[in-house]
């Protein structure tokens, strides 16, 4: 199914980066669809399609790039923009006159319903249509890889599902295409330490990509010895109460939570542990930093701290010109796509967008899908001009860096306030394995590597 470019979308609730964080769009919209969805799954039949030739959709003076992506459906929501903000570069792309006079014909645009049959149908019909490359990939069934993947199409996007449907040299997920959820998460008891937190508690609902993600922070603050009485991955979602867990909170003198649920889960955490007088309890979200959830629920939200992977949108106006992948992605969507407010969903298709681009612009006019690709998998700080962490595409395809860069913000009132900055950067880095700091219970960050987004 094609659908026309959308231009006005709902907000996402996700965020995107090398480990799986939180409730992502995936365990939401899994949850929503239902059991009886998620047993057609295993029933999707995979059609042969005829191998795409290394040269498809290139003339002249075009490149055909398509877009595959749950864009209707009760996910839609959550991976729709992904598209916006790859649309978005292309128009902006476009406007400077293209890549060595090519421009970017984003076309066509495949709709997969939030289906796992539509995914595969979808991405055969863009490799009958084609296309040079897929760009802007937002599905929580992504059952159509293993056919862009064996006819060597360069695809890239979110990388909300499995690291199997996103293997191989020709894949691209936005920030790295491969998740680690066990490692030690050190920012969660950075966090603690900074707020003088002493003991935690930690949420996450009972499905695997809830409780999965949690494990690297229930590890991180284990590691650093802080103390976690309570420890609860039964949530189910949509639960009516939290108050059996905090009522555990108080009893055992819990000063910060963890959460990995989503933003409406979180909400309610926090609205109950103020019911309960613990409205200055710590909070760590994985999820929520959302204008639109901060403005209806500014309230709940006051004084949660939230860990991103991307550079904050908030830079813009406090260090404009220090970060210019992000300053140039917001004026993007002021001109391209008036009334859209960034979102790390848009953002991650403007990052598969950059890297695309990146790509042909190495290449110059010797445009084939493997020269594409190789140029690509050369790459080993790629940013985005400042948008993420850099992502080392030598290694990015099957490991993640032992560096692991990130950001912090905090609500305050009705607005996001970058936090743990230094005046070289937003960026905080840490040795992701651990093993830096064997010795020593306190986090410490290392110095800035070169390629970290900053001064």
């Amino acid at each position: 199914m094609e659908r026309r470019r959308r231009r006005r979308l709902p907000i996402p609730r996700v965020a995107g980066g090398r480990r799986s964080t939180g409730l992502t769009a995936v365990v939401a919209t899994l949850l929503a669809l239902g059991s009886s969805l998620l047993a057609g799954c295993g029933n999707v039949t995979v059609l042969t399609v005829s191998h795409a030739g290394d040269t498809d959709g290139v003339t002249a003076s075009t490149i055909r790039v398509g877009a595959l992506g749950s864009f209707s459906g009760f996910a839609a929501p959550d991976f729709a923009p992904v598209e916006t903000g790859a649309a978005v570069y292309f128009d902006q792309l476009n406007a400077s006159g293209g890549v060595y006079g090519r421009k970017i014909v984003y076309s066509p645009i495949v709709d997969d319903g939030t289906s796992p049959s539509g995914n595969t149908a979808g991405a055969q019909r863009l490799v009958q249509s084609k296309v040079f490359a897929v760009v802007g990939v937002g599905t929580p069934f992504f059952t159509g890889s293993s056919i862009l993947r064996s006819q060597a199409v360069p695809t890239f996007g979110i990388q909300e599902n499995t690291n199997a449907q996103w293997s191989g040299p020709t894949m691209f997920g936005a920030g790295g295409s491969y998740i680690a959820n066990s490692l030690p998460m050190p920012q969660v008891a950075y966090v603690a330490q900074q707020t003088h937190a002493r003991t935690a508690a930690v949420l996450a609902y009972n499905v695997a990509q809830s409780s999965g993600g949690c494990v690297a922070v229930v590890n991180g603050l284990k590691r650093y010895h802080v103390r976690t009485p309570v420890i609860d991955f039964s949530i189910p979602y949509g639960a009516a109460t939290l108050d059996a867990d905090v009522t555990r909170m108080q009893q055992a003198g819990v000063d910060f939570v963890a959460t990995c649920m989503d933003a409406t889960g979180d909400i309610k955490l926090s609205q109950t542990l103020q019911q309960h007088g613990m409205g200055s309890v710590t909070q760590y979200w994985l999820d929520g930093y959302d204008s639109q959830i901060l403005h209806n629920n500014a309230a709940a939200l006051d004084g949660a701290y939230f860990l991103l992977q991307q550079t904050p949108f908030e830079v813009t106006r406090l260090d404009r010109g220090v970060y210019p992948g992000i300053d140039a992605f917001n004026a993007a969507l002021r001109r391209f796509a008036p009334g859209t407010a960034p979102s790390g969903t848009a953002l991650a298709g403007w990052v598969s967008a950059d890297l695309f681009a990146e790509g042909l612009r190495a290449i110059g006019n010797d445009v084939t899908r493997t020269a594409l690709v190789r140029a690509i998998n050369k790459l080993t700080a790629f940013t985005a001009d400042g948008a993420y962490p850099p992502v080392n595409w030598q290694i990015a395809h099957t490991a993640v860096n032992d560096l692991d860069c990130t950001t912090y913000v905090r609500a305050v009132g009705d607005h996001f306030v970058p936090v743990f900055t230094t005046p070289q950067s937003v960026y905080s880095c840490y040795d992701q394995t651990g093993a830096a700091h064997l010795s020593t219970q306190t986090v410490t960050t290392l110095p800035l590597q070169p390629g970290v987004p900053g001064r």
